[in-house]
């Protein structure tokens, strides 16, 4: 039988298969983006910062010491009270060259053989100059204690004055600082201290000094800086790591007890900055420049003061995070820039805000109007939502500092060389965690428009216009500090 007889015969019958329905449509299912939705801020985490011991030593210097046992890393700040602020008139930098020879041997080791030593030993060593002071910072393995500590008793009792060392070293000096000058935020902050606070004034100057003032610095300088404010009195040590208190008084004891007599310490004015009001815009020509430096200065609140915490809150929200209101304005919403900071500069006895930023140059102008509006509407206060933020912001820069036996030793040293107590730390993070919103509108009238300091690096032929266009009507230009 054919195929085609077949299938005629089962349609007669009634055997043919039945056809298939379609099938159902496809119901698309929605499934939720876990990216769209706002995640939700949790609760903050407890931190409850180490409490230091505390202890003198015979020479009357001060000791805080923070033990964490967790790596056997001990970390080791010396500081003592002086700084760029007595350098000689005329000599600016003397304080700073001063401290940097001491990491060019010491004793007797030269200043090869000084690097090697400690680099052989895995030792970090270094020395800094602030406005007014200086220190040593010693990083290194706990084995390599007394040994770190020997180079640190060497760089304090007995640097080497060695007339080729010196020259070499201020010569790099002026090299950094002439090539510092290329660099705008350097500029802007160089420029904007002198002018901040006078260049008469003992804290006018950068303590890294000028190219002018670090060429005239003399080897007396230096020998007498050093002899000056490298006494125990007024001293502070502060240790953190693998380390128990009784283990460090010993060792600082056999280094740099009774060998390090104090004297009569360095006399160091608390000095606060004069209080301007309508000052111009200055500039710091930098002809060619594809971006303007943006460094606006305003009266803030000394280390310690109550208020301080109310500041740094509202700073924080106006420009301290990636998601601040500067940061939304000027970085996402306009594109002018790749981002915005504010931070407070809390010093002893005097304190400021700064904001900078590096903008477009062809959008100098328009940058401004925008950046005046911002400081205006904050003045009016921030959300809760910004408070809880800022606060957090705030922690978790706190707890990162503490990762390290570094980070431990530098931040309890800038609390034992303000003068506060070893639960001043803590305190303050109790207070920022209690800052109101009333108290932060209140602080945010620091962004008054009236006693800004504003220093502007760039290219003055083509910002000018949109400054004047932007309501500027005073421009000074200067030369960069």
């Amino acid at each position: 039988m054919s195929r085609s007889a077949l299938c005629v015969l089962l349609v007669l019958v009634g055997c043919a298969p039945k056809p298939v329905p379609p099938p159902p449509p496809v119901v698309a299912v929605e499934v939720p983006d876990p990216l769209a939705a706002r995640p939700a801020i949790g609760a903050p985490v407890d931190f409850a910062p180490p409490a230091p011991e505390v202890a003198t030593l015979s020479n009357h210097a001060g000791l805080w010491v923070i033990n964490r046992p967790a790596l056997p890393l001990v970390s080791v700040v010396l500081h003592v009270p002086g700084g760029s602020a007595l350098d000689p008139v005329g000599h600016p930098g003397a304080a700073w060259l001063s401290d940097r020879l001491m990491t060019q041997g010491a004793g007797k080791l030269d200043a090869r053989a000084f690097a090697e030593t400690a680099e052989r030993l895995g030792i970090e060593l270094s020395a800094s100059t602030d406005l007014d002071g200086s220190q040593i910072t010693a990083s290194m393995k706990k084995d390599q204690l007394e040994a770190a500590l020997g180079l640190v008793a060497d760089m304090v009792l007995h640097p080497n004055w060695g007339v080729p060392d010196f020259k070499r070293e201020r010569e790099l000096a002026v090299g950094e600082l002439t090539q510092a000058l290329q660099e705008p935020p350097t500029v802007a902050a160089r420029t904007a201290l002198t002018l901040w606070y006078g260049k008469n004034n003992p804290w006018g100057h950068p303590a890294e000094g000028t190219v002018k003032g670090m060429g005239q610095v003399t080897v007396k300088d230096v020998q007498r800086y050093h002899t000056q404010v490298w006494n125990a009195a007024g001293a502070t040590f502060t240790v953190a790591g693998d380390i128990t208190l009784a283990e460090a008084q010993s060792a600082l004891e056999s280094h740099l007890g009774k060998a390090w007599v104090a004297s009569k310490p360095a006399g160091v004015a608390v000095i606060a900055a004069p209080l301007y009001t309508d000052r111009p815009v200055y500039v710091v020509d930098s002809p060619g420049a594809a971006q303007t430096m943006f460094y606006l200065e305003f009266p803030g609140r000394p280390a310690g003061d109550a208020r301080l915490p109310a500041l740094r809150t509202g700073t924080i929200a106006l420009g301290g995070t990636f998601t601040s209101r500067l940061n939304a304005l000027l970085r996402e919403k306009r594109g002018y820039t790749y981002g915005v900071k504010a931070r407070t500069l809390p010093r002893h006895g005097d304190g400021s805000v700064v904001v900078s930023s590096r903008i477009r140059t062809d959008v100098t102008g328009p940058a401004l109007s925008d950046l005046l509006g911002e400081l205006k509407s904050i003045q009016l206060g921030i959300s809760e939502e910004e408070l809880g933020k800022a606060r957090g912001a705030y922690k978790q820069d706190q707890v990162e500092a503490m990762e390290s036996v570094a980070g431990v030793a530098s931040t309890f040293s800038t609390y034992q060389i303000g003068g506060f107590g070893p639960g001043q730390f803590a305190g303050d993070l109790v207070a920022m965690g209690k800052v109101t919103g009333d108290a932060v509108k209140a602080e945010m009238a620091a962004y008054d428009w009236k006693h800004a300091l504003v220093v502007l690096v760039g290219d003055r032929a083509k910002i000018e216009p949109g400054l004047t266009a932007a309501g500027v009507t005073k421009i000074e230009v200067v030369d960069p500090g």
